[in-house]
């Protein structure tokens, strides 16, 4: 899977609850989803599994603490680190 696709996705996850801001990809990747809001403290675990079954990998806790999980790009590399180890 590509690093286009895995955006693709998680995006789509992502707006389930609002539309992801931004009028460039470039903006859409640099959105800090945590920090707005988007996903809110109840909901991430469910993000989590979700995102562990999609792409079927594991995230460990310092993963979902990184400053990496916390932006769209920076996920999208986490995520494809691991498919890729």
């Amino acid at each position: 899977m590509n690093k286009n696709n895995i955006t693709k996705k998680i995006i789509n996850i992502l707006e389930r609850n609002d539309p992801v801001p931004g009028d460039t990809s470039s903006d859409k990747l640099s959105y800090r989803y945590l920090e707005a809001g988007h996903i809110d403290s109840l909901s991430i675990i469910n993000f989590i599994m979700e995102l562990e079954e999609i792409f079927n990998i594991t995230l460990s806790p310092e993963d979902t603490q990184s400053d990496e999980f916390r932006f769209i790009s920076g996920l999208v590399t986490l995520i494809d680190n691991k498919i890729n180890e």
